[in-house]
């Protein structure tokens, strides 16, 4: 029980809070200034110039941020008088995001969520979506020039104060913006040398009556400290976007997803059908953006996720025609989640990639001759108790 409520907290708190902090008069659904919580960045709406600055120095396709996160959900439930009870659930995890291209002034990103399992320490997937940020000021970066320059102040929504920061036994110089703005409250603290995001909270509160006459204040709140930056290795980074992936085009995927109990192995897997859709609203020459919907057997429309998907990427939706005569060999392998991406095989014809924590959880993707995945297989287990697996196959 404790696994589950922590994957539901981290899971609950990144999407609400993308979706709420998302305008819906963009050119994308993955076009939106983020931060490593979902949160849109109030920064480069106070401070314009950001979002016109050039990328610092470090920021480079392939980078990656790794950030611990302590996570919560709780609730406070008050009769008509006073306080009644306080309830909820809190869970630790990682996040990740990676830089995925950089062109024309703007930072194609993808953010995804990791929740330990609490029996065998496996670091799974449980929450992955992507962001077309401004290159001067992404989801966990700002030009340190510019941030250099903003003066010190203290407003109704908007304190910012300069000072030390200890983190991981180094000390850094830092800049630190707190805001506060109808129930969402936001801070943040960049080291002024490199633009780097070192600290990031993230509350959001809202009021919700309940039948007996009482108020529910219902919460969501994140605290995140850097962990890791480190260049991925992507042995491709050269091509443009292939001529198939265009604005207003879609990739249609069908399957099946499988629940089972390991522990019961003469009890038949629970078998349901499964499709996704994928929307290319904008394409550039090194990456895509658009939505993805995932539909099951229930009647309700799904929730989109916000997609980009690029060429300086592993376990995208497409690999360039170079990829296809690499030999099979491990790609790269992450420190922080113990996950593996390798070439299985290869060939003129395709390629299959595995990605792996080698514990529970095991994602498979087959490419064609034209470097599009037509096939793949997520496998996850939730400690020893039960087993799945989505099964996709790309539909022409």
């Amino acid at each position: 029980m404790r696994h589950m409520a922590l994957l539901v907290v981290l899971a609950v708190l990144v999407v609400p809070l993308l979706l709420l902090a998302s305008p819906l008069t963009l050119a994308s659904d993955a076009a939106r200034m983020t931060l490593p919580s979902g949160m849109s960045n109030p920064l480069t709406i106070r401070y314009p110039e950001l979002a016109q600055a050039p990328s610092p120095p470090l920021i480079v396709e392939g980078l990656r941020a790794t950030y611990e996160i302590v996570a919560g959900s709780p609730d406070v439930v008050a009769g008509k008088g006073d306080v009644a009870y306080s309830k909820g659930e809190y869970g630790a995890g990682l996040v990740q995001i990676d830089i995925l291209a950089l062109e024309d002034g703007q930072a194609a990103t993808r953010t995804v969520s990791f929740a330990p399992d609490a029996i065998t320490g496996g670091m799974k997937k449980i929450n992955i979506y992507g962001s077309v940020n401004a290159a001067g000021c992404g989801d966990f970066w700002c030009n340190p020039s510019l941030l250099a320059a903003i003066p010190n102040r203290a407003g109704e929504d908007l304190t910012v104060d300069r000072g030390k920061y200890d983190l991981n036994g180094q000390e850094y110089d830092v800049i630190r913006f707190y805001y506060r703005s109808q129930g969402i409250s936001l801070g943040m603290i960049y080291d002024l040398e490199t633009g780097i995001l070192l600290h990031h909270t993230a509350d959001y509160t809202s009021n919700l009556p309940t039948e007996e006459g009482g108020m529910v204040t219902r919460g969501q709140n994140a605290i995140m400290r850097l962990r890791n930056l480190r260049q991925v290795n992507i042995p491709w980074n050269d091509g443009r976007v292939p001529s198939w992936a265009r604005g207003g085009s879609s990739l249609h995927f069908q399957g099946t997803h499988s629940f089972w109990l390991p522990q019961l192995p003469d009890v038949a897997p629970t078998v349901s059908p499964i499709s996704v859709r994928v929307d290319i609203q904008e394409a550039h020459e090194r990456f895509i953006e658009g939505r993805q919907q995932t539909y099951t057997q229930e009647a309700v429309q799904p929730a989109y996720v916000p997609m980009v998907s690029s060429i300086s990427q592993l376990m995208g939706f497409w690999v360039p025609k170079e990829a296809m005569s690499l030999r099979p060999a491990i790609i790269d392998s992450d420190p922080d989640t113990g996950m593996v991406v390798s070439i299985l095989e290869s060939s003129p014809d395709g390629l299959i990639m595995q990605e792996t924590n080698n514990i529970n959880y095991k994602f498979i993707a087959a490419y064609d001759a034209s470097g599009r995945v037509v096939q793949t297989v997520i496998e996850s287990y939730a400690g020893t108790a039960t087993g799945q697996r989505d099964e996709l196959q790309l539909v022409e």
